[in-house]
């Protein structure tokens, strides 16, 4: 599952009014899903006209969460929004001591309508078997593996820091499948995540890779808009 089509599950369970169980996302690049994790709740509130200070963030600090950091940050669950919904990203919940762990399992089960709960960590180990139990697993190390693909990489770095062209000739004089074309947009994806590049044409990206899979969308026509689009930017 996709960003795109997880954004819109989650519109439509929240459209529904009905309760929603809270979703854990596992992936070893921990900075990569905090920060695509974030993004997909600020992405939710604004489907929603919702101010971004709706989302409320625990951040993985390196230190444990104790009872009362966890009492204090689950206190605005029990504060009715305005809104149609509000949101509590909690970051690597490894790190929750066993007591802050028992402490978040009723809001777990019972999170209450318009309150959606997004938990991150590296793997299930350390996460007690009375929270797995109460969540939708999203696991995102998978889809990270998948779509990093070291050729398409090199090629976006040496042009971003040689000014080397090879990236743009290779997709002028090679025959590629749709299959290489969604390969090489999934790349860029990966590649502004890791390095802060390219921001601001993400949500389209991930729209134009929908677009390609699901339409029948000219593959090799959205690679172009985005070759030029990197050109310009640079």
């Amino acid at each position: 599952m996709n960003n795109i089509e997880l954004l819109n599950e989650i519109v439509l369970k929240i459209k529904s009014g009905d309760s929603i169980s809270p979703f854990l996302f596992l992936g070893r690049n921990q900075d990569l899903v905090n920060s695509d994790v974030y993004n997909l709740g600020l992405n939710v509130l604004k489907e929603f006209d919702i101010p971004k200070n709706y989302l409320y963030r625990l951040e993985d600090n390196g230190e444990n969460i104790k009872i009362e950091d966890i009492k204090k940050f689950l206190d605005k669950g029990n504060l009715r929004s305005y809104y149609k919904c509000q949101i509590f990203l909690i970051e690597n919940i490894s790190r929750f001591t066993l007591s802050a762990s028992n402490n978040c399992l009723k809001f777990f089960e019972e999170p209450g309508i318009g309150n959606i709960i997004f938990l991150t960590n590296s793997s299930e180990s350390q996460i007690l078997d009375t929270i797995i139990s109460r969540v939708t697993e999203i696991n995102y190390s998978g889809v990270i593996k998948n779509i990093s693909n070291e050729f398409y990489i090199s090629l976006l770095d040496n042009y971003i820091k040689n000014k080397d062209y090879s990236l743009f000739s290779y997709f002028f004089k090679e025959k590629l499948e749709k299959k290489d074309y969604i390969s090489f947009l999934d790349n860029i994806i990966f590649y502004s995540k890791e390095t802060g590049m390219f921001d601001d044409i993400l949500s389209s990206l991930e729209e134009d890779i929908n677009a390609i899979k699901n339409n029948n969308v000219s593959a090799k026509f959205i690679v172009d808009k985005y070759l030029l689009e990197i050109k310009l930017k640079k």
